[in-house]
């Protein structure tokens, strides 16, 4: 930590000497308020992983990118292909809605309705959106922690085709081709990704467990669209991915699944008056099925579709004020081998004006949902924000309601729903502080945050395995989100974040797998136009489990890259540097010092 502190010091004196000659981007999101805006007029907390910091850091997980996002706590039982579970804010897994181009991937046969981002490759994606906090007034239920938003890459440009393989450690190997093209009228990307692993035991090597436990996975993208006349654009796009993987429990156990998960969109958007009105009209459609072989109780299968029909208008009043209306039909379906064969659906409108007033920039917006089964839900937020222009310095915050639907599971389970079940509810807030100095090479940004969850549902025991899903208490996150991006100079750049959680619930008890200390640093070099280098250290507070006290553990990954022709590049890339020895879930393994290397043909 001194030497950190000491790199850090240096580095914000030799940016303070430095003539900013440049003046960096101001990135458009859309997540934030379903329409683009300069991220400088979002006073939600976001955070945008871009295409750059994906290919320099080399990673080819979703998830393992999120691991150093600020206010996101990440654990998985065991290596590539178990289960992943992203808490946000130190909310729930379930709380976080995760997107593909505004595809919602939650499972409805999951228990909590969760995604499970463990099969999710970053090949093809332009971006990652980040947004913190409740969500529920654009999203509806699932989103009180954040929400994920994973956008695509669209084809710009003559056609421009790849080919990549890498190969490293527990024999892995990945494969990755696509092809991309676009004009002014239309434009495609497409992306196929193979990869395999022997892998390592799912269950901690440290009690004794030596069984490899192998994954695979085959995943294809899809994003294209075209301009049928001035006023109407059509745009279409799936993600598929089709893998295999063995797991244990805390012990080897010969147990593997199988899961395919395919989601899809069309919509068309109406430019009308001049584009001061867009009318979007579409239907996404999701499916996630899960075989499962286990030694211990046989075989399973889950099956979870949803289908949502959706209407967004997005009106420019005028230079200042952006309005955003609509209306969504969702229907969730979900069946097992177990007798659940459950459907539920729900009829929302919302709103939400962006008001900007000189330096004073505003969002506001409510919304209405209609469920079936547990009836009506009225969802508000509103999230201001204001800059002194003389100084650099912008105030936000963000205050708002949220909801999270009982699931068809906890619902309609034979053995343990509960269909008095109603929706948990939640008030979150943030104050937050971003100073920019040096023409936005050097920028801080403290934020802190409180959630607050009644009625939060939780299986209660009965008696030995037997319970059933009730509404217990109270739950309350909140915590301290810095971040400190530096911009000294086309060398390198640095990036460093440190979040603070605090979790309780209503027995005064902190909420399992929620670390209360967390820090990222994420150094760039650049030696020249050809080369660059990427070091990540990640650090994990100590966090409690089921049954014991997980340890706090340092990761450092290494990347690198070098531009050998125009057309070619090579890569590699060291995980874990110093081999540490950590767990993310009680009882199960994660990788150890692990090398890869590849190269990457463009034509």
């Amino acid at each position: 930590m001194k030497k950190c502190l000491i790199v850090l010091c240096s580095l914000l004196l030799i940016a303070g000497t430095l003539q900013a000659e440049t003046v960096r981007l101001d990135p458009v999101v859309v997540t934030a308020t379903r329409t683009g805006t300069p991220l400088s007029q979002v006073a939600s907390s976001v955070t945008v992983i871009t295409a750059e910091e994906i290919e320099a850091k080399q990673q080819p997980l979703v998830v393992d990118l999120l691991r150093s996002v600020p206010g996101i706590t990440v654990s998985r039982s065991g290596g590539t292909g178990g289960v992943v579970s992203i808490f946000m804010r130190g909310t729930d897994n379930k709380h976080t809605l995760i997107l593909v181009n505004g595809i919602e991937l939650n499972d409805p046969s999951a228990v909590g309705a969760a995604a499970n981002l463990t099969n999710m490759t970053t090949d093809n994606i332009e971006r990652i959106e980040v947004v913190r906090g409740a969500q529920s007034v654009l999203y509806g239920s699932d989103a009180i922690g954040g929400v994920i938003n994973i956008i695509t890459k669209k084809g710009t440009g003559q056609p421009i085709g790849y080919v990549s393989v890498e190969g490293g450690s527990y024999n892995t190997w990945q494969e990755q081709a696509g092809i991309s093209a676009g004009s002014d009228s239309s434009h495609f990307s497409l992306a196929i990704s193979n990869s395999s692993s022997d892998g390592f035991s799912a269950a901690n090597k440290n009690d004794g467990n030596t069984e490899k436990d192998g994954y695979k996975n085959t995943s294809i993208s899809f994003n294209g669209g075209a301009d049928l006349s001035e006023q109407f654009e059509l745009n279409f796009g799936f993600q598929y991915a089709t893998a295999d993987y063995d797991y244990d429990a805390t012990t080897d156990a010969n147990n593997s699944q199988q899961t395919d998960e395919l989601g899809s969109q069309i919509h068309g958007i109406l430019h009308l008056f001049d584009n001061r009105w867009r009318l979007k009209l579409g239907a996404t459609y999701t499916s996630i099925g899960r075989d499962d072989d286990n030694e211990s109780w046989g075989t399973s299968n889950f099956e979870g579709t949803k289908t949502k029909l959706e209407m967004q208008n997005t009106l420019q009043l005028d230079s200042n004020n952006i309005l955003v209306f609509g209306a969504e039909n969702e229907t969730e379906q979900a069946e097992n081998s177990y007798g659940q064969d459950a459907e539920a659906t729900n009829n929302a409108i919302f709103l939400e004006d962006q008001l900007a007033l000189g330096n004073f920039i505003t969002t506001i917006g409510a919304r209405y949902d209609n469920h079936e089964e547990f009836g009506g839900k009225t969802t508000w937020k509103i999230a201001p924000s204001y800059t002194f222009v003389a100084t650099g310095t912008r105030v936000k915050g963000s205050l708002g309601t949220g909801f999270k639907a009982p699931t068809l599971y906890e619902l309609y389970d034979p053995f343990n729903g509960n269909e008095n079940l109603e929706a948990e509810q939640s008030l979150s807030y943030d104050i937050g502080i971003e100073q920019s100095l040096f023409s936005h090479r050097l920028i801080f940004d403290i934020t802190w945050f409180k959630n607050d969850i009644e009625d939060y549902i939780e299986w209660v025991s009965t008696g030995g395995w037997s319970g059933i899903y009730q509404n217990g208490g109270d739950i309350t996150t909140q915590g301290l989100e810095t971040s400190v991006q530096i911009y000294p100079s086309d060398l390198f750049d640095l990036n460093l974040s440190y979040t603070y959680t605090d979790t309780e619930d209503t027995n005064g008890d902190s909420l399992l797998k929620r670390p209360r200390h967390k820090g990222n640093l994420s150094l760039n070099l650049y030696p020249d136009d050809e080369k660059q280098i990427t070091l990540n250290l990640l650090y994990v507070g100590e966090q409690d489990d089921i049954s014991e006290t997980l340890d706090d553990y340092i990761l450092v990954n290494l990347a690198g890259s070098h531009q050998i022709t125009p057309n070619i590049k090579g890569f590699i890339r060291v995980d874990n540097l110093f081999d540490e020895e950590y767990e993310e879930v009680a009882g199960y393994g994660t990788a150890g010092l692990s090398a890869y290397a590849g190269i990457k043909l463009t034509f």
